[in-house]
């Protein structure tokens, strides 16, 4: 499965389903420049969520 390259696919297919389940399967910008914008702004949120789900990783000594 990975040499075929599907373990990338499934990931891009969890990404695009958290996407559209926060943020909806329609853009509300009318022109294309402006969904642009829009596009770049949620994933910029959406990654801001996923940073603050992950662990902070440091040494315990």
């Amino acid at each position: 499965k990975r040499q075929n390259g599907y373990h990338r696919g499934s990931l891009n297919e969890v990404v695009m389903f958290r996407y559209k389940r926060i943020f909806g399967g329609e853009l509300d910008a009318g022109t294309f420049e402006n969904q642009k914008t829009e596009v770049k702004l949620n994933c910029l949120t959406l990654n801001t969520f996923t940073g603050m789900g992950m662990p902070d990783a440091y040494k315990v000594s």
